[in-house]
């Protein structure tokens, strides 16, 4: 079986075969509920024996508690199947803020499509001017806006938000991938841009339940459009049975949670901030403020954020993000998704044991 921390991270999940605590992948430590996984495992039996039922009818549960229609929603095995497919149907020539989410670029180059993007400055706050001039200058007929921001943590705000959709009104394809939101802040509706499906036929939101509703391994995603004809060319696009019946259980019961769920992500909020406090207090790193449910630091010292990874993952058994690779990051940037408050603190307590060995800091801090 694969050891050291590149082998592990190489398989992208599957991390409890290896005795780690995952501060890599960002997702709900506060939810499901208990008595939500004993439900499930209850009526295990059945689900594996059983089939699930079609795209329409797993959308519509998904749709109701959001208040859509199935005409205007599809649900897919994950975000990243469904990035896949919207790639498919309507990027010839994609422009993204970087560092993002990698799996846009990553589809779009692997379909032969054309991507161009736009480096964001040492603060990662988008300059919403010029990423519509780069839009502009190089001709690109789709866009993509991931706010909060993966990895960087910044927030375009709505109001910039809805700039960019005016100013983007002739292309293809705008989408904003809202999969951190309800992180952001209690007032997910007055961040997001999802009201605004029938004002801009070119606007997909994209979310990822996986993530918001702590259920990663249940693979959990879905599209939103005012535009049904694309909704159900996309639906069309995906297998016919790519959500298990796992995921059907899930998806009927979770509206029953609402009160619960918005608790959770009030928890994750707290943890995460936190997190960054303890952080700042950490002598060899920068973290950057964010409004997601990780942190993005910067090694001041001479530590590369691959030695970090290595070194936590190597004598603490921790996980974290090797951003080093990433497009729009040097080599001293590493990524920490929150957990529970008491793991987040435990880590900060590791690294803090780490800054005592690590080379002094080069320069005054950010």
């Amino acid at each position: 079986m694969a050891s050291g921390v590149k082998a592990v991270s190489s398989m992208y999940g599957g991390f409890w075969n290896f005795d780690v605590q995952d501060f890599c992948y960002m997702t709900n430590r506060y939810f499901p509920p208990e008595e939500f996984l004993g439900a499930l495992s209850s009526s295990l039996g059945t689900l594996v024996d059983s089939y699930p039922s079609t795209n329409r009818h797993l959308s519509s549960l998904v749709a109701e508690p959001l208040g859509m229609t199935p005409d205007q929603l599809v649900v897919g095995n994950g975000a990243s199947e469904l990035i896949s497919v919207i790639t498919s149907l309507r990027v010839e020539h994609l422009a993204i803020p970087v560092p993002a989410f990698d799996e846009y670029s990553n589809r779009a180059e692997v379909q032969g499509k054309r991507v161009s993007p736009y480096a964001m400055g040492p603060d990662f706050e988008l300059d919403v001017d010029g990423f519509i001039a780069h839009v502009r200058e190089t001709g690109a007929n789709a866009v993509v806006i991931v706010r909060p921001n993966n990895p960087a943590g910044t927030l375009v705000s709505r109001e910039d938000t809805v700039r960019m959709l005016e100013a983007f009104r002739s292309l293809e394809l705008v989408i904003v991938d809202e999969s951190f939101l309800y992180f952001a802040g209690p007032d997910y509706a007055g961040l997001s841009v999802v009201g605004l499906i029938d004002d801009f036929p070119a606007l997909v939101v994209v979310n990822s339940m996986s993530k918001a509703y702590g259920v990663p391994g249940l693979r959990l995603g879905y599209a939103v459009s005012g535009d049904v004809a694309f909704i159900e060319r996309l639906r069309a696009g995906l297998p016919i049975w790519s959500i298990n019946s796992l995921a059907q259980f899930f998806l009927e019961r979770f509206g029953d949670y609402g009160s619960r769920f918005a608790d959770s992500c009030a928890e994750v909020r707290r943890a995460t901030q936190a997190l960054y406090r303890g952080l700042e207090g950490v002598p060899f790193l920068e973290p950057y403020p964010t409004h997601g449910n990780y942190v993005l630091c910067r090694t001041s010292s001479d530590l590369t954020g691959s030695e970090v990874t290595a070194r936590l993952f190597d004598d603490f058994k921790v996980l974290v993000n090797d951003c080093s690779g990433k497009r729009g990051l040097d080599a001293r940037f590493f990524r920490i998704a929150s957990r529970t408050a008491e793991d987040n603190e435990e880590l900060v307590r590791i690294l803090q044991a780490i800054g005592t060995e690590a080379p002094a800091a080069q320069g005054a801090r950010r």
